[in-house]
């Protein structure tokens, strides 16, 4: 399969979301390290129990960690590559009808919506499918999601806008800071009409 071209830009997701989670998983770890230790000295109690979940709870927090560490997102010319880490798939600029970002305070993402159905079948784009709000009133509400780090994201939106713009059936929609509290209340009077 091709790759990026090299001046691409390339947001390396997976190591950011690594560093995150390795830092949030160090107490988790030491909690259940003194869990463990609690344990094989004979002092099993409660919470020498619940010590030791929140130090599997660490373990998971790794285990996500290392599997996301080859995460990645490329724009260029071509279009949008994007690699989860196993495998690579290309989205073209021509199959894409709409494109923009949705950020809260708590997470940031890529939405990409196809011009035809999306592809349930492929192993890296299957994953990413959403059902959700339409970017715009003449967009499909079926799109892919993909979750962007939330440091150093602009870089990688402005590079998608850049390149999408030659694209003129292409419909960038910018960025949206979504709230899923106000956008559940505006489904629900919808639904009620």
């Amino acid at each position: 399969m091709p790759s990026p071209s090299p001046h691409a830009t390339v947001l390396h997701a997976g190591r950011r979301t690594v560093l995150g989670l390795l830092i949030a998983a160090v107490i988790p770890l030491l909690l259940g390290v003194a869990g463990v230790a609690g344990l094989v000295t004979g002092r099993i109690s409660a919470a020498v129990v619940v010590i030791v979940g929140v130090g599997a709870l660490g373990v998971l927090l790794l285990v996500v960690a290392w599997r996301q560490r080859h995460q990645k997102i490329a724009a260029d010319h071509t279009g949008l590559w994007v690699h989860n880490g196993r495998a690579m798939q290309l989205i073209h600029w021509e199959s894409v009808a709409g494109i923009g970002v949705y950020y809260t305070a708590q997470a940031v993402s890529l939405e990409v919506v196809p011009r035809d159905p999306a592809d349930d079948r492929d192993p890296v784009l299957r994953s990413l499918i959403r059902d959700d709000e339409p970017l715009a009133p003449e967009l499909p509400r079926v799109r892919y999601r993909i979750s962007l780090p939330q440091v150093g994201w602009r870089t990688l939106a402005e590079a998608v806008r850049r390149h999408s713009e030659p694209h003129p059936s292409l419909q960038w929609c910018g960025q949206i800071n979504y709230n899923p509290v106000t956008a559940a209340l505006a489904r629900r009077r919808s639904d009620r009409t």
